[in-house]
């Protein structure tokens, strides 16, 4: 009985302290599991955020591009603090990614890069509450004109975009090019200095493109008598006037040896002319008059000496004289002068026979020499300078630079110029592809999802950089490399 009572005594001494300690226990087991989770979820664990971190990252890599789709595989990097809580809501704070080489809208080699917050992932998708991203894209691999050479794009000093291209011969074939020459004449040489060059609706000082003007032409004139020289020379509207004159001289000594058979000398006096022979040995002098009818000058008898006295044409012995001598020996024909010169005068002395020639001729545009090549130049006159106008390039590649500023117009990179460069002058460009054809300025982009915009392009020292802005936007996987799997 004493044994009995001891036991279950000492039974009710100790139940309530072995409760009360495995109870503090228990209580500080969860405290401590508790407080863990809380740290995990205020304070970034190292092993578990890598953990969670390589599972994300495996995730959203699968979700960018296909599988093979990339050449490297995408860094991204989560943000908006510890990674634990975000998982847990299903929902990541920021997201960042950068995919250095894909082919974008057909382009190679493009940069990817992106901020991405509010990120949710599905099996299919992502949803991402505002997307700001950029696509880089090398001037190396932007694409050319199939067939044409490979443009050399630069950024121009104010910003906007610079295009090296050559253009192809055949794609001047409607330039329209006009020349103005100021026109002189040194001796028997016509100088013809380029002055203007009229193109694309500018005029330009020859100097600025003496390469396409070219330099002085030159063309050598008839020659002219001694004593007659070309005065001036002016392009007008019915062609090139040309006035020429002076007095062109015959020397006595120059004169025929012999009139009708009989040989003769000259002599002048009181201005008239004396032929001198003999006729049944007896010496006598026809003193002629130079007439001028025409072309023809004329020796026009106006009396004979003979026997010591002058005889008049009524004198029977003067017509006997005379009678002897063919009237067509007298005469000559003078050579041939341009249209709108003519011999003005005749006059006689003791240094000869001179001939008065004065005039202006005119040649027709049309008789003026074509230069090489086979676009016909046509030549006019404006403001006293001779204009050559010429259709179609010189037959040779030309170097021009397009300076424009990219835009984006829906989903299309619109790099058209505003301005083109061709001979070290800058045109607008409008003028210049009214008569030049174009090459390709326009290029597709790749369709986006829903509520993402192409924003902008901004011209980098050696790249351009396309900017996309979004909100709301449902990425379907491979989307945001342009594709779908």
């Amino acid at each position: 009985m004493t044994e009995v009572y001891r036991a279950s005594h000492l039974i009710r001494r100790f139940r309530p302290r072995i409760g009360k300690k495995w109870v503090a226990v228990a209580a500080s087991v969860v405290v401590l599991i508790v407080a863990a989770g809380m740290l995990a979820l205020a304070v970034p664990l190292p092993f578990l955020e890598g953990f969670l971190g390589r599972q994300v990252v495996s995730r959203v890599s699968s979700q960018v591009a296909c599988p093979g789709a990339l050449a490297q595989a995408p860094a991204v990097t989560v943000a908006g603090g510890p990674l634990l809580p975000q998982v847990l809501r299903g929902n990541l704070e920021e997201l960042r990614l950068s995919v250095p080489d894909a082919t974008l809208s057909g382009v190679p080699h493009a940069a990817f890069t992106a901020t991405m917050k509010d990120v949710s992932q599905h099996a299919d998708n992502t949803h991402v509450g505002a997307i700001d991203a950029n696509i880089t894209v090398g001037f190396r691999n932007l694409p050319a004109t199939p067939g044409a050479t490979m443009p050399q794009f630069g950024r121009a000093s104010d910003g906007g975009l610079t295009v090296e291209v050559v253009m192809p011969p055949e794609a001047a074939k409607n330039v329209k090019a006009k020349l103005f020459l100021k026109m002189t004449i040194q001796g028997e040489t016509v100088r013809s200095v380029p002055r203007q060059l009229q193109i694309f609706g500018q005029t330009i000082a020859a100097g600025r493109v003496s390469d396409l003007t070219g330099g002085v032409r030159t063309e050598r004139l008839p020659h002219l008598p001694d004593g007659v020289a070309y005065k001036s020379i002016a392009p007008r509207k019915d062609g090139v006037h040309v006035a020429l004159g002076g007095v062109s001289t015959t020397p006595l000594s120059a004169l025929p040896a012999q009139v009708g058979g009989r040989d003769v000398t000259y002599a002048a006096s009181d201005g008239l002319l004396g032929i001198n022979t003999s006729a049944i040995g007896v010496p006598l002098t026809i003193f002629t008059a130079p007439v001028l009818s025409g072309g023809t000058l004329t020796l026009s008898p106006a009396k004979v000496h003979i026997l010591g006295g002058d005889h008049g044409l009524n004198d029977p012995l003067a017509k006997l004289v005379l009678s002897q001598i063919d009237q067509k020996d007298l005469s000559r024909t003078l050579p041939a002068l341009p249209a709108g010169v003519s011999y003005k005068s005749v006059s006689v002395d003791a240094g000869g026979i001179r001939v008065v020639i004065d005039g202006v001729t005119v040649r027709p545009f049309s008789a003026l020499t074509q230069p090489p090549g086979d676009n016909p130049t046509v030549f006019g006159a404006e403001n006293g300078l001779l204009t050559a106008t010429q259709k179609g390039g010189s037959g040779d590649a030309t170097p021009i630079v397009l300076y424009g500023r990219p835009v984006i117009r829906g989903t299309t990179l619109d790099i058209s110029p505003r301005q083109i460069e061709m001979f070290g002058i800058r045109f607008p460009a409008a003028d210049v592809l009214r008569e030049v054809a174009a090459q390709q300025t326009t290029f597709p982009l790749q369709s986006l999802p829903a509520h993402l915009t192409y924003d902008r392009v901004d011209v980098l020292p050696a790249a351009l950089r396309i900017h996309l802005t979004g909100n709301d936007v449902t990425l379907a996987r491979g989307s945001l490399t342009g594709g779908g799997c």
